[in-house]
């Protein structure tokens, strides 16, 4: 029994040792590296860090950051160095001690991607995969806590929604595909001329996946005084209900020949998972300016809320909600996943044939809303449809009548 004391007691020590050590690293070269001293910082780091990350994960993250600067900053550098830094950084982030240590791994991947870079274009695998981890953590850093919002969809009435209402399932899409080409500055920035930039777009294209959606109300969010969370807080005061969004209307569901479906989202719809999938999936308020967007064309940096969720001013009027989907593992184009029970009510535009109602309603005729509540009671609700008139008692407005079918 002396025996195995005394081996905790060494073993405790030698950890001390190496956090100490570690610490020391930081002090010395935090923004401390250059050209001059890459070697030095290089030799510094010592192999047997790695078994501090248990317990001091934050502090060796941040000592590799360092070290990841040194390769970099090689005069001359070689696959050798790069390959070992991968692996360092690979450990590092499978490693279970330090799954949420989120804004480290951004570093270190971003890092990562530039070292590759230095080594040429025959790496170019090897420098977006680097640049789609980092994204995926950058995203990761600005998750939000899972919310239940109701949130409205203007569609066209042709064979991709009603598939879609089939498999009951929601489209997104690259950034790189948005109608408006100043519909966020994350594109100004990737048309940046310079090389590195063309990886991270790549990089984006291939994995990032956006849905849009118009809710009047925002999501719930802290107040920076009183750090009490606010709920149903309108964006624009007085806004009339989203079905009742003429420019909406004529802009996205084809001036009235389409539909708004409403949707009902569960808490876990949204995520962030930490795995080999590396797919996070979440919503956010898009925010309005006057800002010209061009600017972030000669910028070389982007922080989440302005890359995605920053919108000019004149189309305040969509009170926009935006969806993000990420997956490491995605490709250039469109992406579809499922989103069962969530649809809540679907509007007919005033000029939607016939054909596409009786389509539509035969489609979810069978399909049901499926509510959970905060004690995980399960409520299930048939799908309700609206047909929208002209309202004659409010000049150029309409209104949405309930439809009353026989399942009703």
């Amino acid at each position: 029994m002396q025996k195995i004391k005394y081996l905790i007691i060494m073993e405790n020590t030698v950890l001390e040792r190496n956090y100490n050590e570690i610490i020391s690293y930081i002090g010395k070269y935090k923004n401390n590296v250059s050209q001059t001293n890459a070697k030095k910082v290089i030799g510094s780091f010592k192999e047997e860090w790695v078994n501090t990350i248990e317990y001091s994960g934050e502090d060796y993250g941040n000592a590799l950051i360092i070290y990841s600067v040194g390769v970099f900053e090689l005069e001359t550098l070689s696959t050798v160095e790069v390959e070992l830094l991968s692996e360092k950084i690979k450990f590092f982030d499978e490693n279970e001690s330090v799954k949420y240590k989120l804004g480290i791994k951004t570093a270190l991947f971003i890092n990562l991607a530039q070292c590759w870079y230095r080594l040429g274009d025959k790496y170019k695998k090897n420098i977006i995969d680097s640049c789609k981890k980092y994204i995926y953590y950058l995203i990761g850093c600005s998750y939000n806590t899972s919310y239940s919002p109701s949130a409205y969809k203007f569609r066209t009435c042709n064979k991709y929604l009603f598939q879609s209402l089939i498999n009951e399932s929601i489209g997104l899409t690259s950034p790189g595909y948005f109608n408006d080409p100043f519909d966020s500055p994350i594109r100004e920035l990737l048309n940046n001329d310079e090389e590195f930039s063309q990886y991270i777009r790549q990089a984006y294209n291939d994995c990032l996946k956006v849905s849009c959606f118009s809710s009047n109300i925002k999501l719930p969010r802290e107040d920076e005084k009183t750090h009490q969370i606010i709920h149903k807080e309108e964006k624009l005061k007085g806004a009339l209900p989203e079905y009742l969004n003429e420019l909406m209307w004529a802009h996205y569901a084809d001036s009235h020949k389409g539909v708004c479906i409403k949707y009902h989202f569960p808490n876990s719809f949204t995520k962030f998972v930490h795995n080999s999938d590396g797919i996070t999936c979440f919503f956010y308020d898009v925010i309005y300016s006057d800002s010209d967007i061009s600017q972030y064309s000669n910028k070389d940096s982007i922080n989440m809320k302005d890359a995605f969720f920053l919108k000019g001013k004149q189309w305040e009027y969509e009170n926009e909600l935006r969806l993000l989907y990420f997956d490491v593992k995605g490709r250039e184009g469109y992406k579809v996943i499922k989103a069962e029970n969530c649809i809540e009510a679907v509007y007919f535009g005033l000029r939607c044939s016939e054909e596409d109602k009786t389509t539509i309603m035969n489609i979810l005729k069978d399909k049901k809303l499926i509510t959970i509540d905060l004690r995980d009671k399960q409520t299930e609700s048939p799908i309700k449809f609206y047909q929208m008139e002209v309202d004659k008692e409010h000049f150029g407005q309409v209104k949405a009548k309930e439809i009353i079918t026989d399942a009703m």
